[in-house]
């Protein structure tokens, strides 16, 4: 096998320890653009990386498509020889006892092809067309089987193997001027979490709903974030603010605040990548360590940081089992899926817009700003809430708030839970600014 060869290889030209990541499988990708298939593809790949150590010092080589596995061991060595000395490298992952999760591999998933998948997506961009004002419809359809390896001289040796989807359609309308978007994705591990015409009828439906927009000027009002609209912020917390590289480098906000309370006392935030069938689930992470359930916040208190292997030798600790990375790059810290644990906070998501003015976020791109925790960004889709009742479509909408007001004033969270990327949760009420276009 291409990893074990080359930790061999490193071994024997002079690392004192190596280690070898190696990734293969299959991928589809489906393009469509302006209602109609683009493109539809599908390759095979294999990709490897190695660590190589010599004392103190550390070197990477990579290749895609390798043919063996000996040259990028030598690379490694040779680039390890070169680099200057880190007094913080403690060494090499140790091995550590794995329970395995059943629920990663889809066999549907795994040999679906490219005609199907082709098919399947395009029932998606069909079941957007909900109305003559929704004019154009593009999106993506994403396909890969994998097999995970990790193997080194210091006894790590463990493989696993996974699928995993994700979809995407935009939805773009248009009623004489007026002009609207709207969007639709689902993501997994398992084909039928897959629902080709619920994520092109979120589309279409957004799209229209945002045709008549109007504008609000400045307001300090109770804001509820949709499941989609936390995907920028809640995983950012954990995977972020409390990524043990950026507190070690004092670039969080929340650098020096372990076992402070930083929020109310019945919110814990959680990292778990154990939750069967979700898309950033594993059994072990990018460096052969349990993946497991980590409290970064627990009732209010901010208990934990993630890790990888690096940052908890620093610190004398365990690893959380966060590392990531691809077969191109060095091990950084990522988190799994990240939910808001509130028990007493649960309420129907109908009560949570029961308010007599109010704003309903359904998607943002932005995220908080990592040194401060402040969050000023764009709702892109959001709609007023009047009386109790989703009104009128919002245009150029933004909202303001600290990451750390957002944890202290959150009053209800919603039974609406929907999982995707490193997000499982559901919608979320709080109190923040707003502010219409060209007012601040």
């Amino acid at each position: 096998m291409l990893e074990e060869e080359a930790v061999k290889v490193a071994l024997s030209e002079g690392a004192n320890e190596a280690e070898a990541f190696e990734i293969i499988g299959r991928g589809i990708s489906i393009q469509a653009e302006k209602n109609a298939m683009k493109t539809a593809s599908s390759v095979r790949f294999t990709g490897l990386g190695v660590r190589a150590a010599i004392g103190k010092k550390l070197g990477f080589a990579f290749a895609t498509n390798p043919m063996d596995g000996s040259e990028i061991g030598k690379k490694a060595v040779m680039n390890a020889k070169a680099a200057p000395e880190d007094l913080n490298f403690k060494g090499l992952p140790e091995p550590a006892s794995i329970s395995y999760i059943n629920d990663l591999m889809d066999p549907k998933l795994r040999n679906l092809g490219v005609e199907e998948a082709a098919s399947l997506f395009m029932a998606s961009i069909e079941a957007a067309k909900i109305s003559q004002k929704v004019k154009s419809i593009s999106g993506s359809f994403e396909l890969r089987h994998v097999n995970v390896s990790i193997y080194s001289s210091k006894g790590v040796n463990t493989s696993e193997e996974r699928t995993y989807f994700s979809a995407e359609v935009e939805a773009a309308s248009q009623d004489g001027d007026k002009r609207g978007s709207g969007f639709g994705f689902s993501d997994g591990r398992r084909l039928d979490m897959f629902d080709p015409e619920k994520v092109g009828k979120e589309a279409g439906k957004l799209a229209v709903k945002t045709l008549d927009a109007i504008t609000i000027g400045v307001e300090e009002l109770p804001l509820i974030l949709k499941p989609k609209a936390q995907i920028t912020i809640v995983p950012f917390i954990a995977g972020q603010a409390a990524n043990a590289e950026n507190v070690q480098y004092g670039r969080s906000f929340l650098t020096g605040k372990v076992g402070e309370r930083i929020s109310k006392d019945e919110i814990s935030i959680v990292d778990n990548g154990r939750i069967p069938w979700l898309s950033s689930s594993s059994s072990f992470d990018a460096e052969g360590i349990p993946t497991r359930k980590t409290y970064v916040v627990e009732k209010g208190v901010f208990k934990a940081l993630l890790h990888n292997w690096y940052t908890a030798s620093k610190e004398r600790k365990e690893s959380t089992g966060n590392a990531s990375r691809d077969h191109a790059h060095l091990p950084s810290i990522s988190p799994h899926t990240v939910s808001i644990e509130a028990p007493s906070l649960r309420m129907k998501a109908d009560e949570l817009i029961d308010t007599k003015r109010g704003v309903l976020v359904v998607y943002t791109i932005d995220t908080p700003n990592l040194a401060t925790g402040e969050f000023s960004g764009m709702a892109e889709t959001s709609f007023l809430i009047e009386n109790g009742e989703v009104t009128k479509s919002l245009r150029q909408t933004s909202m303001a708030f600290t990451l750390g007001g957002f944890l202290k004033s959150i009053y209800g969270i919603g039974d609406d839970i929907e999982a995707f990327s490193n997000f499982k949760g559901g919608s979320i009420r709080f109190i923040a600014k707003v502010a219409g276009p060209g007012v601040t």
